[in-house]
């Protein structure tokens, strides 16, 4: 703040811009983002907390890198069915290889968090794929067998994120919740990937009240099999659902929760943050038993939508919640960063809270 300045109602003594209460308010450019001199002494205390950062798919530091290739439907559909299989493996394979790709990329920067792309096998869960086992293709299993000993010798923790089209509230989203779910289970099981490797989702839509939904929810997560349920993260979203009707939806089904920062944000019940907040993270943290709490993290993008992620994450959007974790009682936490520039972002933010949230 400038000396002199008047204080902004809301506004932190320690200099942070704290997430407005009002969504429209503008953030400054990422350009000029730095973490605050003072933002030091708010977080030299003891105890720390390590953070561990990660990146959404797609590898921006490595040329042609990425592992979400598509086929689709239209292509697919003017293919005769050998050609329309060759195509799809043909970039299924490229997604393998890019992936692997990026498993040395998380090795070489000391990134242990990693989202894979849920397209690695094109149109998988279309029926133009149909009676094909692609799981079976030697060339698929030679190349997920690699994926999956390189993350289990460094110990990457990994995830999948299921489409918006997939939900637990509607017929129609329950119904592509079970057909991603089914090829999660077969992608996982060539890529070796274990029960700590989670598929995040959000909840759906609350088209006949939010009420009857999270009823409707709680049922069809139950009704899931036991490999789902072992993987499931459910996510608090931007506009229906919030952090508090995720997290205690949670604790009624036994499955974690990622706790999305931006979408509270926009999305909440009551204030951004303070005590309130602090006891949901708490009762959220404690849903992780086989991996250290996993949170999304982004910031608005500056104009009229603030829901809109930035090409990267303000520092200062983001460590009030950091603190917040910690006095929730974090002392490992892994940050998946959900901004544009991917693995960029990611290890730009890890080089500017470090200085301020050092473990």
């Amino acid at each position: 703040m400038r000396s002199g300045a008047a204080q902004r109602p809301g506004a932190r003594p320690d200099g942070l811009a704290l997430c407005p209460r009002r969504p429209g308010r503008r953030l400054p450019r990422e350009a000029a983002l730095r973490p605050h001199r003072d933002a030091r002494r708010a977080f030299s205390e003891e105890p720390r907390v390590d953070l561990q950062y990660g990146f959404v798919s797609i590898c921006l530091s490595e040329q042609a890198c990425s592992p979400a290739g598509n086929v689709t439907v239209k292509q697919a559909e003017a293919l005769d069915p050998p050609a329309r299989r060759s195509r799809i493996l043909r970039t299924a394979r490229r997604n393998l290889e890019n992936t692997l790709r990026i498993m040395w990329f998380l090795r070489a920067h000391g990134l242990e968090l990693y989202r894979i792309s849920a397209n690695l096998i094109p149109l998988a869960t279309h029926p133009v794929t149909a009676g094909w086992a692609w799981w079976e293709e030697e060339d698929l299993r030679q190349l997920g067998a690699k994926i999956g000993e390189a993350a289990a010798r460094q110990g990457y923790r990994l995830s999948s994120h299921l489409p918006e089209l997939c939900g637990f509230t509607t017929e129609a989203g329950f119904h592509w919740t079970q057909r991603y779910l089914e090829y999660h289970r077969r992608l996982f099981e060539l890529l070796n990937f274990g029960p700590s490797a989670k598929i995040v989702m959000h909840v759906g839509g609350a088209g006949g009240g939010k009420a009857q939904a999270l009823k409707t929810a709680k049922e069809r997560i139950v009704s899931l099999s036991p490999w789902a349920r072992e993987r499931l993260v459910l996510e608090n979203d931007d506009r229906v659902f919030t952090a508090a009707d995720v997290v205690q939806l949670a604790e009624e089904t036994g499955v974690p929760v990622a706790f999305d920062w931006h979408h509270h944000w926009v999305n909440r019940d009551g204030e951004a943050e303070g005590p309130a907040v602090r006891r949901l993270l708490a009762r959220g943290f404690a849903l992780w038993r086989d991996r250290p709490p996993k949170v999304h993290v982004s910031s608005p993008r500056e104009g009229r939508n603030p829901r809109a992620h930035a090409d990267y994450v303000d520092p200062r959007f983001v460590l009030p919640f950091l603190e917040m974790a910690r006095e929730a009682g974090a002392r490992q936490l892994d940050v998946m960063v959900e901004a544009k520039m991917k693995d960029l972002a990611a290890l730009r933010l890890r080089d500017q809270v470090a200085p301020v949230f050092s473990s």
